[in-house]
């Protein structure tokens, strides 16, 4: 019979546990929280905007999902028979948690009924996962994913992610929703200037949900949940420093500065996914090589949605996609444990990809900021029938520089009929709904005596300008 010798080895023990770390997430939440309220809330009453419903919507945005997360769960444990109380429910299922990120990623002018939904979907989702730790994809994601695929046009017509100030002072919509409608490409002027400076982008002063526009804020997350070893840096950095890198190239290889990469790590919720969403312990990957590998997969995913897609940000389904392939990349990362070789390889085949994406990229992009044209106004195609002029446009509208394409018809110099084909603009909606086209068409020769829409202030400005520049159009052709 064989002797085992039995030794004491070294073991490393964390004080670390869900609580702790749930707590620590919840500190860091708290002061976007406060910045939104202010932001959102109080800065709009200051301007002239808003009223007391508006001051208290942020609040509510993060109230009104918590408490639909929390009854979610006590319904779902009671018809399981298997009733839990509600120290159960906040220190060990921490059911708060879907419902508060719930509010921070969606737009401000989302109504309430479609927050619910949405608290109810990311919560449900994640009890039938089998509860806690054990959910396949971000609860909070997919519930926001749900909404904002169905319900965006609506969402986008009750104001979107501007507040009441943003509304009628921004001649544009967020600043990803710009780029989009710009190409791609544009100088500082048309992509940041509408919006103040990059520091104005850094320190969160721009539209955009609750926990995505402060920079600065994201960033102090991320170094102290860091510090306390409650999230996996690897994944947030080689995230970041890969959608720096493919912009950097991007903009260097379309006569852009290096302030281009910068706006496009400071917009959307890249920076807020990165910390909070992408670092998810259950949906992310478990080794160091996973994780940097995860990252950068997760960057060119996040690229190739906002470049090569209809959907301007990206994050969010970038994020949820990365949840269903952290499987394979764990399976992966285990079988590579003790080969550095492919470890190596591994990393290289997905560098690889990410610089044919960007080559790819960088020459469908045409901007030459030295090109002299007005790039809000373009007529792509003419007709002639009869007596009638009839002009196919594309112009600027609140989405951006090409985000309404017209139709217009002209005898004599005069506007007869004025049909919107497509729009990006979320106010269009509000628009025509107020017949502001018959009210152009009937006073197109006196257009500076007749009032915008309310609530869609520029893009009743942008329509008369329109209907300036068709008119010379055709006088001079």
């Amino acid at each position: 019979m064989k002797n085992f010798n039995v030794k004491k080895g070294n073991f490393i023990k964390s004080n670390n546990n869900t609580t702790k770390m749930m707590y620590h997430v919840i500190i860091c939440l708290i002061p976007i929280i406060l910045f939104s309220f202010y932001k959102n809330g109080i800065l709009p009453v200051i301007k002239g905007s808003g009223s007391v419903i508006s001051v208290l919507r942020p609040l509510f945005l993060i109230i009104v999902p918590c408490f639909v997360s929390i009854l979610t769960e006590y319904i779902y444990y009671i018809i399981k028979k298997d009733k839990k109380d509600l120290n159960y429910l906040f220190l060990e299922s921490f059911a708060i948690i879907p419902g508060m990120f719930i509010g921070l990623i969606i737009p401000i002018n989302t109504p309430m009924w479609l927050v619910i939904i949405a608290a109810f979907i990311a919560s449900f989702s994640k009890m039938i996962c089998g509860g806690l730790g054990k959910n396949i994809f971000n609860p909070a994601l997919f519930g926001a994913l749900i909404i904002t695929v169905f319900a965006a046009s609506y969402i986008g017509g009750m104001g979107g992610y501007l507040n009441s100030y943003e509304i009628d002072a921004i001649s544009s919509a967020t600043p990803l929703s710009n780029l989009s409608a710009l190409g791609h490409a544009g100088s500082y002027n048309e992509l940041i200037t509408p919006y103040g400076s990059l520091w104005t982008f850094f320190f969160g002063n721009i539209p955009g949900a609750i926990g995505e526009t402060s920079s600065f804020l994201c960033i102090m997350a991320f170094i102290y949940l860091v510090i306390n070893k409650v999230i996996k840096w690897r994944i947030s950095v080689s995230y970041v420093l890969t959608v720096f890198v493919i912009s950097l190239i991007i903009g260097l290889t379309n006569n852009m500065g290096l302030w281009y990469p910068v706006f496009c790590i400071l917009s959307g919720g890249l920076l807020f996914g990165a910390v909070f969403m992408a670092t998810d312990p259950v949906t992310s990957p478990i080794t160091n090589h996973g994780q940097v590998l995860g990252g950068i997969i997760l960057g060119i995913i996040t690229i190739i949605i906002r470049y090569l897609t209809v959907f301007p940000e990206g994050v969010l389904i970038s994020i949820l996609i990365f949840n269903i392939l952290t499987l394979g990349i764990n399976y992966l990362s285990n079988r590579f444990s003790f080969n550095k070789l492919y470890k190596i390889i591994s990393l290289l085949v997905v560098i690889i990809i990410g610089i044919i994406l960007t080559i790819i990229i960088s020459n469908k992009i045409d901007y030459n900021p030295n090109s002299i044209k007005d790039d809000t106004f373009t007529v792509t195609d003419t007709e002639i029938v009869g007596n009638s002029k009839i002009y196919y446009v594309t112009s600027q509208g609140f989405g951006g520089k090409k985000s309404i394409k017209s139709k217009i018809t002209m005898e004599n110099n005069n506007i007869v009929k004025f049909e919107i084909i497509s729009s990006k603009d979320s106010y269009m909606g509000m628009v025509l709904d107020n017949n502001y086209i018959d009210t152009i068409i009937n006073n197109q020769n006196n257009l500076d005596n007749i009032d915008g829409v309310s609530g869609a202030t520029y893009t009743s400005k942008y329509l008369k300008e329109l209907t300036q520049k068709i008119k010379l159009y055709d006088r001079s052709n």
